[in-house]
Parts: structure tokens; C-alpha cells; sequence
């Protein structure tokens, strides 16, 4: 019971904190900037150079918004994770709060466990909203029916076809896993948060963390070698792709060894991450 106060004090403060709703915003942003891109292409040529499929063929509001949430989880949605991750203990060390707070009880333990479990809860309501607000704007500019998937690293397989009454448990797994996933990212943050008085240091040193492993791990094989790839963490993220195999009745069906692989991978090192931070804020000399 203490712990559920606890959380619902984080969960408030983050309700009530104008920084946390910048996810938000950006998302409206990114889906208004999807959606002009969309009507550019459509208004320069309706046929994808080098993919001999008609626009009219694939173009309509769940193909948008699954586009949307594959792009943002690299472009976007980290930034988020970051924010908010690595404001909850840097941010109110800094605005001289987190001192006050440690006073009396609960412990510190107990703090840490609720801001952890704020950020999580905060992160998954944004790729909710995120895919809710691209379903709606696609099905506004461009109606429902049948998703066609496409994703890169599956190109080989071309294109198939989700029938509409499957698509909404796709994309609700497809949600929860890459909350999942980005949970790495917020745990990396909630580690520097709990190291520096200063909430930049956390946002830029786990972004840039984020985005250098992004760059070395889309180098050419020729530069970056397989073996190197695999070491790093962006490698492994996109574990919830397989939501997508798993819907294709006719495909080759979900790469249990590669899912099973990549979610100890990036569930180790969340894990990690976590009780890292945990052991440096509970050991931390709070002074201000």
C-alpha cells in the first residue's frame, strides 16, 4: 500500500509537471509532418520507386499509423524516454526538492521503485496515444480496411496483409512491445539521472548513448562487422517486430530463437541498468 501512494505521488507530479506533456505535443507534430509527407508523395506519384504497388493499394489510416510507430520508435519516442526518465531524480535534485523528500520516510528504495514504475507507465501512455492519434488522422485523410505491413528489416518477405478484424491485437502488441523495449532506454536515463545533479547530462548522455548505437549498428557489414552489430543494444530493440511474422498466416511464422535472444538481451540489460541506478541512489550524498 505504501508503495501504491508512492506511485500515485509520482504519477501526480508527473500529471501536474509541463515537461511531461512535451511527448505528447511532439507526437501531434510528428503525425502533422507524416501526414504532409504522405500528401507529397501522393500528389508527386502514387507508386513507391523500385516497389511496382499503386498508393490506392496500401495507403489508408492503419498503414499510416503503423509507419508512424516504426518511425518514432528510432526518431522520436526516445527522446521522450529520456526526458521523462532522466528528470525524476536529476530534475528534482536540481530544483532542490529531492533532499526534502528524502527526509522522512519512505525509503529511498521505495522511491526509486515508484519513479521507475512512474516513468514506465508515463512511457507506455505515450505510444498509446501516439498510435491512437495516427490511427485516427489516417483514417480521417485516408479511411480504414486491411493494414499492409512492410517492415525494413523484413523486406525480403515483400508485402502481406493483415485482415482488418486482426490489425487492432496486432498493433496493441506491437504497443506493448515497444514500450518494452524502450524501457532500456529509460533505465539508462533513470542510471544517469541518479549520478548528476544536472537533468541535461541525463538527457544527452543517454540519447547520445541511443543514437550512436543506432549509427554503428545501420553501417554496412563491410565497416561494422555481425559480430560487433550484436554487442549493441539498438541491435536487439526491435525485438517486437516478430508481432508482424506472427501475423502473416501464410509466412515462414515468429523467429522464436531470435525473440527469445533479444528479449533476454534487452531485458538483462534493462534489469541491469535498473539495479545500477538503485545502488548508486541509495549509496548518493544528497545535498541538494
Amino acid at each position: 500500500m505504501t508503495f501504491l501512494r508512492v506511485l500515485r505521488w509520482e504519477l501526480f507530479k508527473l500529471y501536474r509537471r509541463p515537461s511531461s506533456y512535451v511527448g505528447f505535443v511532439l507526437c501531434l507534430v510528428f503525425c502533422a509532418v507524416t501526414l504532409f509527407g504522405f500528401g507529397w508523395t501522393q500528389y508527386r506519384g502514387r507508386e513507391i520507386q523500385g516497389l511496382k504497388i499503386d498508393a490506392s493499394e496500401y495507403l489508408n489510416g492503419p498503414f499510416f499509423a503503423n509507419f508512424v510507430l516504426n518511425i518514432a520508435f528510432f526518431a522520436l519516442l526516445p527522446l521522450v524516454v529520456a526526458t521523462v526518465a532522466g528528470s525524476q531524480l536529476a530534475g528534482e535534485a536540481k530544483d532542490g526538492t529531492l533532499r526534502a523528500l528524502l527526509v522522512r520516510p519512505p525509503s529511498r528504495t521505495l522511491l526509486y521503485l515508484a519513479k521507475a514504475t512512474a516513468s514506465l507507465i508515463w512511457l507506455e501512455l505515450v505510444v498509446v496515444f501516439l498510435l491512437l492519434l495516427a490511427l485516427l488522422i489516417g483514417h480521417v485523410a485516408y479511411g480504414g480496411g486491411d493494414l499492409v505491413v512492410f517492415i525494413w528489416e523484413y523486406k525480403s518477405m515483400g508485402f502481406w496483409r493483415v485482415d482488418a478484424g486482426d490489425w487492432p491485437a496486432v498493433f496493441a502488441l506491437a504497443a506493448l512491445g515497444a514500450g518494452a523495449s524502450l524501457a532500456l532506454v529509460a533505465a539508462v536515463a533513470l542510471l544517469l539521472s541518479a549520478l548528476t545533479d544536472n537533468p541535461v547530462v541525463a538527457h544527452v548522455g543517454t540519447l547520445g548513448g541511443f543514437f550512436i548505437s543506432t549509427v554503428l549498428q545501420r553501417l554496412p557489414d563491410q565497416v561494422m562487422g555481425e559480430a560487433f552489430k550484436d554487442l549493441l543494444p539498438t541491435t536487439h530493440m526491435n525485438f517486437w517486430h516478430e508481432v508482424y511474422r506472427w501475423a502473416d498466416p501464410s509466412g515462414p511464422g515468429v523467429d522464436r530463437a531470435r525473440l527469445v535472444e533479444d528479449v533476454a538481451w534487452c531485458g538483462s540489460l534493462t534489469v541491469i541498468c535498473f539495479v545500477a541506478g538503485l545502488w548508486v541512489f541509495r549509496r548518493r550524498d544528497v545535498t541538494s
